[in-house]
Protein backbone atom coordinates (compact mmCIF):
# COMPACT_ATOMS: atom_id res chain seq x y z
CA UNK A 1 0.00 0.00 0.00
CA UNK A 2 1.25 3.40 -0.99
CA UNK A 3 -0.62 6.46 -0.37
CA UNK A 4 -0.69 9.28 1.93
CA UNK A 5 -3.63 9.66 4.14
CA UNK A 6 -3.55 13.51 4.50
CA UNK A 7 -1.60 16.21 3.19
CA UNK A 8 1.13 16.07 6.30
CA UNK A 9 1.89 12.67 5.92
CA UNK A 10 2.82 9.70 3.67
CA UNK A 11 2.89 6.06 3.87
CA UNK A 12 3.99 3.10 3.02
CA UNK A 13 2.60 -0.11 4.02
CA UNK A 14 3.22 -3.93 3.91
CA UNK A 15 0.42 -6.55 4.34
CA UNK A 16 -2.37 -3.15 5.42
CA UNK A 17 -4.25 -1.12 3.88
CA UNK A 18 -6.51 2.21 5.45
CA UNK A 19 -9.94 2.15 5.23
CA UNK A 20 -11.37 4.63 7.92
CA UNK A 21 -9.27 2.86 10.18
CA UNK A 22 -5.75 0.68 9.43
CA UNK A 23 -6.50 -2.85 8.58
CA UNK A 24 -4.57 -5.90 7.45
CA UNK A 25 -5.04 -7.14 4.31
CA UNK A 26 -4.66 -10.46 5.25
CA UNK A 27 -3.37 -12.51 8.81
CA UNK A 28 0.78 -11.82 8.31
CA UNK A 29 2.62 -9.73 10.17
CA UNK A 30 2.51 -5.85 9.07
CA UNK A 31 4.68 -3.00 8.81
CA UNK A 32 4.09 0.46 8.16
CA UNK A 33 6.80 3.76 7.31
CA UNK A 34 5.39 7.26 7.82
CA UNK A 35 6.95 10.11 6.19
CA UNK A 36 5.35 13.49 8.10
CA UNK A 37 7.29 17.11 8.94
CA UNK A 38 10.67 16.21 8.37
CA UNK A 39 10.37 13.07 10.30
CA UNK A 40 10.85 9.18 9.33
CA UNK A 41 9.60 6.55 11.56
CA UNK A 42 8.86 2.54 11.29
CA UNK A 43 6.02 0.90 12.48
CA UNK A 44 5.02 -3.15 13.04
CA UNK A 45 2.35 -5.22 14.38
CA UNK A 46 2.07 -9.38 14.45
CA UNK A 47 -0.12 -11.20 12.50
CA UNK A 48 -4.29 -10.79 13.20
CA UNK A 49 -7.08 -12.04 11.24
CA UNK A 50 -7.40 -10.59 7.82
CA UNK A 51 -9.46 -7.11 7.42
CA UNK A 52 -9.33 -6.84 10.88
CA UNK A 53 -8.19 -3.61 12.31
CA UNK A 54 -5.20 -2.69 13.70
CA UNK A 55 -5.81 -1.12 17.10
CA UNK A 56 -2.09 -0.47 18.13
CA UNK A 57 0.82 -0.68 16.32
CA UNK A 58 4.81 -0.52 17.63
CA UNK A 59 6.56 1.84 16.77
CA UNK A 60 10.12 0.12 15.85
CA UNK A 61 12.30 2.89 14.52
CA UNK A 62 12.27 6.66 13.98
CA UNK A 63 14.54 9.17 12.11
CA UNK A 64 13.32 12.54 13.48
CA UNK A 65 13.72 15.82 11.93
CA UNK A 66 16.77 16.78 13.96
CA UNK A 67 18.32 13.68 12.61
CA UNK A 68 18.25 11.23 15.74
CA UNK A 69 17.79 7.81 14.74
CA UNK A 70 15.52 6.07 18.11
CA UNK A 71 15.56 2.47 17.68
CA UNK A 72 13.11 0.53 19.79
CA UNK A 73 12.57 3.88 21.95
CA UNK A 74 10.52 6.86 20.90
CA UNK A 75 12.75 9.54 22.72
CA UNK A 76 16.53 9.94 22.85
CA UNK A 77 17.79 8.00 26.18
CA UNK A 78 14.65 5.82 26.43
CA UNK A 79 15.08 2.33 26.82
CA UNK A 80 16.53 1.03 23.38
CA UNK A 81 19.15 2.65 21.13
CA UNK A 82 19.81 6.00 20.35
CA UNK A 83 21.65 7.75 17.70
CA UNK A 84 21.56 11.57 17.97
CA UNK A 85 23.91 14.59 18.83
CA UNK A 86 23.40 16.40 21.90
CA UNK A 87 25.18 19.59 21.85
CA UNK A 88 26.88 18.90 19.03
CA UNK A 89 28.31 16.18 19.88
CA UNK A 90 28.32 12.50 18.02
CA UNK A 91 26.74 10.20 20.76
CA UNK A 92 25.24 6.36 20.96
CA UNK A 93 23.00 5.62 23.85
CA UNK A 94 21.97 2.04 24.67
CA UNK A 95 19.28 1.27 27.49
CA UNK A 96 18.33 -1.71 28.93
CA UNK A 97 15.03 -1.99 31.21
CA UNK A 98 15.65 -5.07 33.03
CA UNK A 99 18.05 -6.24 35.50
CA UNK A 100 21.64 -8.57 34.63
CA UNK A 101 23.77 -8.49 32.50
CA UNK A 102 23.21 -7.85 28.64
CA UNK A 103 25.42 -7.90 25.30
CA UNK A 104 25.99 -3.89 23.82
CA UNK A 105 27.48 -4.92 20.35
CA UNK A 106 29.24 -8.32 19.58
CA UNK A 107 31.82 -8.83 17.20
CA UNK A 108 31.83 -11.89 14.43
CA UNK A 109 34.56 -13.24 12.14
CA UNK A 110 32.52 -15.76 9.88
CA UNK A 111 30.03 -16.29 12.48
CA UNK A 112 32.03 -17.07 15.11
CA UNK A 113 32.50 -14.25 18.04
CA UNK A 114 35.98 -12.63 18.60
CA UNK A 115 34.94 -10.06 21.08
CA UNK A 116 32.00 -8.09 22.50
CA UNK A 117 30.95 -5.32 24.69
CA UNK A 118 28.79 -6.39 27.82
CA UNK A 119 27.02 -4.40 30.59
CA UNK A 120 25.10 -4.86 33.36
CA UNK A 121 23.22 -2.32 36.49
CA UNK A 122 26.72 -0.93 37.36
CA UNK A 123 29.46 -1.77 34.86
CA UNK A 124 30.67 -2.17 31.33
CA UNK A 125 32.95 -4.74 30.29
CA UNK A 126 35.01 -4.94 26.43
CA UNK A 127 35.99 -8.69 25.65
CA UNK A 128 37.99 -9.86 23.13
CA UNK A 129 38.25 -13.78 22.79
CA UNK A 130 40.31 -15.55 25.11
CA UNK A 131 38.78 -19.01 25.18
CA UNK A 132 41.62 -21.82 25.72
CA UNK A 133 40.02 -24.06 23.18
CA UNK A 134 40.81 -21.38 20.40
CA UNK A 135 44.59 -21.36 21.62
CA UNK A 136 47.73 -23.88 20.18
CA UNK A 137 51.67 -24.13 21.16
CA UNK A 138 50.91 -22.15 24.74
CA UNK A 139 54.09 -21.48 26.86
CA UNK A 140 55.08 -19.59 29.90
CA UNK A 141 56.72 -16.48 28.82
CA UNK A 142 60.43 -15.85 29.62
CA UNK A 143 62.63 -13.14 29.19
CA UNK A 144 59.85 -10.51 30.20
CA UNK A 145 62.04 -8.11 32.18
CA UNK A 146 63.99 -7.22 29.64
CA UNK A 147 61.16 -6.38 26.84
CA UNK A 148 59.84 -4.57 29.57
CA UNK A 149 63.00 -2.34 29.52
CA UNK A 150 62.58 -1.80 26.15
CA UNK A 151 59.23 0.14 26.27
CA UNK A 152 59.65 3.95 26.74
CA UNK A 153 57.03 5.56 28.61
CA UNK A 154 56.58 9.39 28.14
CA UNK A 155 54.70 12.68 28.55
CA UNK A 156 53.56 14.36 26.12
CA UNK A 157 50.67 16.17 24.78
CA UNK A 158 48.92 15.75 21.83
CA UNK A 159 49.14 18.50 19.03
CA UNK A 160 45.04 19.48 18.73
CA UNK A 161 45.12 19.56 22.69
CA UNK A 162 48.68 21.44 23.92
CA UNK A 163 47.25 22.45 27.30
CA UNK A 164 46.85 18.87 27.96
CA UNK A 165 49.48 16.63 29.10
CA UNK A 166 49.42 12.94 29.75
CA UNK A 167 51.14 9.28 30.49
CA UNK A 168 51.66 7.38 27.16
CA UNK A 169 53.68 5.91 24.79
CA UNK A 170 55.10 6.19 21.01
CA UNK A 171 53.47 3.70 19.19
CA UNK A 172 55.96 3.05 16.71
CA UNK A 173 58.58 1.80 19.60
CA UNK A 174 55.83 0.25 21.50
CA UNK A 175 55.58 -2.19 18.35
CA UNK A 176 59.37 -3.33 18.41
CA UNK A 177 58.49 -4.86 21.75
CA UNK A 178 54.80 -5.79 21.48
CA UNK A 179 53.44 -5.72 18.13
CA UNK A 180 49.79 -6.91 19.16
CA UNK A 181 49.43 -3.56 20.57
CA UNK A 182 49.73 -1.67 17.67
CA UNK A 183 47.52 -0.84 14.55
CA UNK A 184 48.67 0.84 11.85
CA UNK A 185 52.49 1.21 10.36
CA UNK A 186 54.57 4.21 11.13
CA UNK A 187 54.60 6.83 8.92
CA UNK A 188 52.53 5.43 6.42
CA UNK A 189 50.30 7.66 4.12
CA UNK A 190 46.94 7.18 2.08
CA UNK A 191 46.59 7.05 -1.94
CA UNK A 192 46.61 11.27 -1.71
CA UNK A 193 49.14 11.81 0.78
CA UNK A 194 47.09 11.73 4.12
CA UNK A 195 48.19 10.07 7.29
CA UNK A 196 47.12 7.16 8.48
CA UNK A 197 47.95 7.06 11.94
CA UNK A 198 49.31 4.17 14.39
CA UNK A 199 46.76 3.56 17.45
CA UNK A 200 47.58 1.30 20.89
CA UNK A 201 45.80 -0.76 22.79
CA UNK A 202 47.47 -0.41 25.95
CA UNK A 203 45.37 -3.42 27.33
CA UNK A 204 47.43 -5.75 24.95
CA UNK A 205 50.64 -4.56 27.52
CA UNK A 206 49.32 -6.46 30.49
CA UNK A 207 50.73 -9.58 29.96
CA UNK A 208 53.69 -8.65 29.90
CA UNK A 209 54.04 -6.34 32.78
CA UNK A 210 52.16 -9.62 34.74
CA UNK A 211 55.30 -11.70 33.70
CA UNK A 212 57.70 -9.19 34.41
CA UNK A 213 55.99 -8.94 38.53
CA UNK A 214 56.27 -12.44 38.75
CA UNK A 215 60.03 -12.56 37.50
CA UNK A 216 61.11 -9.68 40.11
CA UNK A 217 59.16 -11.54 42.84
CA UNK A 218 61.28 -15.02 42.02
CA UNK A 219 64.61 -12.69 42.16
CA UNK A 220 63.14 -11.14 45.87
CA UNK A 221 62.06 -14.57 47.42
CA UNK A 222 65.57 -16.21 45.76
CA UNK A 223 67.28 -13.39 47.55
CA UNK A 224 65.71 -13.66 50.60
CA UNK A 225 65.76 -17.44 50.67
CA UNK A 226 69.95 -17.01 50.34
CA UNK A 227 69.83 -14.93 53.72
Amino acid sequence: MLGSQSTDYVYLGDQCYFNADWKRSNTGATTLYQQSFGAHTWYNTPSGAADSTISSWTQAMTLDASGNLLVGTTTAGGVGTTIYEPSGIGRIDLNKSFSGAATAMGFYYHGSQVGSITYDDTSTAYNTSSDYRLKENVVAMSGATERLKQLKPSRFNFIADPDKTVDGFLAHEVQDVVPEAITGTKDAVDAEGNPEYQGIDQSKLVPLLVATIQELEARIAALEGAN
